[in-house]
């Protein structure tokens, strides 16, 4: 299949055409994307919470830490493919990205076949380190063995969305997270109540109806795929092994799982810092924290998209486009953050009184939430610039400056800065949302400078080679 051919696939070369648009058209399907998967995780607790009740929800919640930590680094393996097959589509090198297939999915297997070996057998000691209440505890082991052992179904679906999204097919990916989606709606409600021979299955069901879905996607995907999409087809790989590809893979993956280790721990020391101001201020947090979460998808959106954008740019060796990439995303993430500044910054009330019921405390609790937006509102803003920097950034492989550059915003400036407001300096919890607002600012200042002065430029992913010679197919 010659890169001309890619219209058929869905695919897109992104190093022709307008910049501006390509943004806009290619995060649009990454955002539905992100919005099904969250959708998935909420979708899985209400069944969980509608037909089992309050402790198996909690027995669910044991288990969540565990399930989020250990895929971690498969999940920066993803990404590693993601640049790796970005720049050898932008280079137009059919050969090179048959060797990056087979040699990262590969290496991805085997690793994520590690990881549920490790969890399997350590999956006791792990719910000791959460300490599991004792009334729950067998039912978190039976989810959590159970996800575990079929870790590999889920992440051979999230494998070929960051295949396909390295390719510029984000339409088929939320394609396939909508069928995910749509598996696991089905299947894990027969699975936790029975059904015909099948009986009931508890929170075990539920984990074992997640699982089948992945499989079940996993299947119908690649099947699909195989029709429209050739690079897919197993066969058709280099089976070659390629340690340089090898070594790319860990060099960029590895640092960009770090990098959500240590955003995720910082969340933890401020959680903790949060706690110590009542149930109200905790409360009030959580409610932030999930509006945060879900005003946050458009910007990791586009900086997935310009990731992919940049990435094959960057293999075309055109400069000129990774720079109009940056440009076009800031301002169209800016523009998304300007609405939700606006509208948490006006409406706080209103929007968090969606996760509560009317009550005295509840009106105590919103109140909070208001002071919290008083700060927070403008955080977004730091958002739309961070993410697209850093989805140019890792275009190019950089993933271990985002971990430098994220350990700094966290851990040296957003946590003391934290722990000083909010005590000798007598903010209380304002202090804590004052210091997530300024570290965010600083974080814009020191990826700005990196990205103007560092050496990602420079960077070679694959050794120097130079693109290879258009074909007159092409």
């Amino acid at each position: 299949m010659s890169f001309s051919e890619n219209k058929k696939a869905l695919m897109q070369d992104f190093t022709e055409g307008r910049i501006v648009r390509q943004i806009v058209h290619f995060s649009t399907p990454i955002l539905f994307g992100n919005l099904l998967m969250s959708a998935y995780g909420i979708i899985n607790m209400i069944w969980v919470g509608r037909l089992l009740g309050h402790k198996a929800v909690a027995a669910v919640s044991a288990s969540l830490p565990i399930i989020m930590l250990m895929p971690a680094f498969l999940i920066g393996l993803g990404m590693a493919t993601n640049v790796l097959i970005a720049q050898a589509f932008g280079r137009r090198d059919t050969a090179l990205l048959k060797k990056i297939l087979a040699n990262s999915f590969f290496t991805s297997v085997l690793f994520c076949l590690v990881i549920s070996a490790v969890a399997l057998l350590l999956r006791h000691r792990f719910l000791d380190w959460v300490n599991a209440p004792p009334e729950i505890r067998e039912m978190a082991l039976s989810y959590l063995t159970i996800i575990m052992a079929a870790l590999i179904f889920q992440f051979f679906v999230n494998w070929m969305a960051g295949v396909l999204r390295g390719m510029g097919d984000a339409v088929t990916v939320l394609k396939l997270f909508a069928m995910l989606t749509a598996f696991n709606i089905v299947l894990v409600p027969l699975c936790i109540r029975g059904v015909g021979p099948l009986p009931p299955g508890g929170v075990a069901g539920a984990a074992w109806g997640s699982s089948l879905a992945a499989v079940a996607t996993g299947a119908v995907g690649y099947a699909y795929l195989l029709r429209f999409n050739p690079y897919i087809n197993l066969r058709s790989w280099d089976y070659k092994a390629d340690w340089g590809i090898i070594r790319q893979v860990f060099a960029i993956g590895v640092p960009a799982s770090l990098q959500m280790m240590v955003v995720s721990v910082a969340g933890v020391f401020i959680l903790t810092l949060v706690n110590r101001y009542g149930t109200n201020v905790t409360a009030a947090f959580g409610i932030g924290m999930q509006i945060d979460m879900l005003a946050s998808i458009p910007f990791i959106s586009i900086g997935m998209a310009a990731t992919t954008i940049a990435g094959q740019n960057l293999g075309a060796q055109k400069f000129d486009r990774v720079y109009a990439t940056l440009r076009a995303s800031v301002f169209f993430g800016l523009a998304i953050a300007l609405i939700c500044t606006l509208a948490l910054f006006l409406f706080p009330k209103p929007i968090g009184a969606v996760f509560l019921k009317e009550s005295a405390d509840s009106a105590a609790v919103l109140e909070v939430v208001k002071n919290y937006y008083r700060w927070m509102a403008f955080i977004f803003p730091c958002f739309a610039v961070i993410f697209a920097i850093q989805g140019v950034l890792r275009s190019a492989g950089d993933t271990l400056a985002l971990l430098v550059l994220s350990f700094i915003a966290m851990f040296v400036i957003r946590i003391p800065l934290a722990y000083a407001l909010a005590g000798p300096a007598g903010f209380a919890e304002d202090g804590i949302w004052m210091a997530m607002v300024s570290s965010s600012a600083l974080a814009v200042g020191l990826n700005w400078l990196y990205y103007r002065k560092g050496p990602w430029r420079k960077r070679k992913v694959f050794g120097g080679q130079s693109p290879p010679a258009k074909s007159a197919a092409e």
